[in-house]
């Protein structure tokens, strides 16, 4: 969902750019348009309702394996997002709909644009509701899968709970931080001459807006905690075990913060760039199904993520992304730049050969890469607990012989790796995920565990592993700065970009 929220916002940033748009109905029908933009949240809703019915007859015809049915939705509402965009983009490229709120007062367009968002938000609303009663049943199953505590103090998702943590989780926590940066992009675009004559630079409403994104991703913890609605964890025996472990291992935070959902979300998270807006958020679900050494397996699982620098690595890896896109995109125009071409088709045949650039680089780049963060944060969450030499109970590489040996980054506790393997399977169980169900960011839970497994007998592999990444955050990094100074150097020695040439209108 964060992906597609993501996507809209892109779209609009594309539109605003007015590249050209192909008109599938006239600019004065305005009747087609309404239909268009009307039609699409109850299609969708049928559609949701319809595969939701189907995963409800799987689970009430094999009541023993609710895996079945939890593939089938999650398959299903995968496709219906994928519906949502396309039928979002459709109405912002195909039709008047944008043009109708547009507004010359640069400070009022993102009221415009949030009308122009509407039906993207009402086809996600509509297909929340459609799966409601779906959701509703599987989270009882999971209920009924818990034992103790959670299990006597879960009660089943009531709709506006529901509602209110789809909002919250799933759209808010992009939209939040979109918007803000929509609303600068507005300002910059719309007084985007006289910035650049004020400066003399032709960039300056770029980097000034870069600068602008750069500080709400800096701020965005402090502002999505409340999105969260969270408290901190109070003091105890579990908070001084997290304590401990941060002292152990060097992570400097602000707080550890319980993450009320009323129960609906089994999961962790940490956020921010440095210590004083850097929140570790563990659910409150988390917190009331598994035991002091699984939230301390999740836990590290997070601080995995921080002390690797897995976000500062995302964030080289968006540059070199758009600088990779930028220099296609520029050698494109030069190659195409002739008197008689026609500027408004350059102009949309180069935007979209940045689209299907960016599409390539993030869709397999950015997947790969997450997906061997994940691992070693899963690594190092299983590291952070390795018990001692009395408490390892299994045939162990650390712990041959009943005593410990020296230890690399890819050597991991056989102990160690169970007991973090018992969280993922209890994450997995408690959010009705599949076992065997791979997303974009993440590797299937059963692939995960049997490669944490794995390391714990053969640690070479797990040498080879954290070597390989430690290889592709150096070259990373390399073609960060290398693609800095050719920046650099070609927009020094070029005033005027090929790129910037046909949008003003000419070669």
């Amino acid at each position: 969902m964060h992906l597609v929220t993501i996507l809209a916002f892109v779209i609009l940033f594309w539109q605003a750019e007015d590249p050209g748009r192909l008109l599938l109905v006239g600019e004065k029908d305005v009747l087609w348009t309404l239909l268009v933009v009307l039609i699409q949240p109850p299609l969708l809703g049928v559609a949701a309702w319809l595969s939701a019915r189907r995963a409800r007859r799987l689970l009430t015809d094999q009541p023993h394996t609710p895996q079945v049915a939890q593939h089938v939705h999650h398959r299903a509402i995968f496709w219906l997002r994928v519906a949502t965009i396309v039928g979002f983009a459709t109405m912002v490229f195909l039709t008047r709909w944008p043009a109708w709120f547009t507004f010359n007062i640069p400070a009022l367009q993102i009221v415009g644009d949030l009308i122009v968002l509407s039906p993207f938000v009402a086809g996600i609303v509509v297909v929340w509701l459609a799966a409601y009663p779906l959701e509703r049943a599987l989270r009882a199953e999971a209920i009924s899968f818990a034992a103790g505590e959670y299990s006597e103090q879960a009660r089943p998702w009531r709709l506006r709970s529901y509602l209110d943590f789809n909002l919250r989780h799933n759209l808010l926590i992009i939209a939040a931080p979109m918007l803000l940066i929509l609303f600068a992009a507005n300002m910059t675009r719309g007084y985007e001459q006289t910035l650049q004559t004020w400066s003399g630079w032709v960039w300056t409403p770029d980097v000034l807006l870069g600068f602008v994104a750069f500080g709400v991703f800096f701020v965005a913890p402090m502002m999505l905690i409340r999105i969260w609605r969270t408290v901190s964890l109070e003091a105890g025996p579990l908070r001084s075990r997290l304590e401990a472990i941060c002292g152990r291992i060097g992570l400097r935070y602000r707080d550890i913060l319980v993450w009320h959902s009323d129960g609906m979300l089994i999961n962790a998270a940490v956020m921010g760039l440095i210590a004083p807006v850097r929140f570790v958020l563990l659910s409150d679900g988390l917190l009331a199904t598994m035991d002091a050494r699984q939230i301390e397996a999740v836990f590290g699982h997070e601080a995995g993520h921080v002390r690797h620098r897995h976000i500062q690595h995302f964030l080289v890896f968006a540059f070199v992304g758009w600088l990779l896109v930028t220099g296609v995109m520029e050698a494109v125009a030069r190659m195409a730049m002739e008197p008689e071409s026609a500027t408004a088709f350059l102009t949309l045949m180069i935007q979209g050969v940045g689209v299907a650039a960016s599409i390539m680089f993030w869709g397999v780049g950015f997947g790969w890469l997450s997906r061997r963060f994940e691992r070693q944060a899963d690594l190092f969450g299983a590291r952070c607990i390795m018990p001692s030499e009395a408490e390892c109970t299994l045939p162990c590489s650390v712990h041959p012989d009943g005593r410990t040996v020296l230890t690399g980054n890819g050597r991991v506790c056989a102990t160690g790796a169970a007991i973090f393997a018992s969280a993922l399977d209890r994450v997995a169980v408690l959010n009705g995920i599949p076992h065997e169900e791979r997303s974009w960011r993440h590797s299937s839970i059963g692939s995960r565990i049997r490669f944490l497994t794995s390391l714990a007998g053969d640690p070479d592999r797990g040498d080879r592993f954290e070597r390989m990444i430690g290889r592709v955050k150096f070259a990373m990094l390399s073609l960060a700065i290398i693609g800095s100074v050719v920046w650099m150097y070609y927009w020094t020695v070029v005033p005027v970009p090929a790129i910037m040439r046909i949008q003003a209108g000419g070669p």
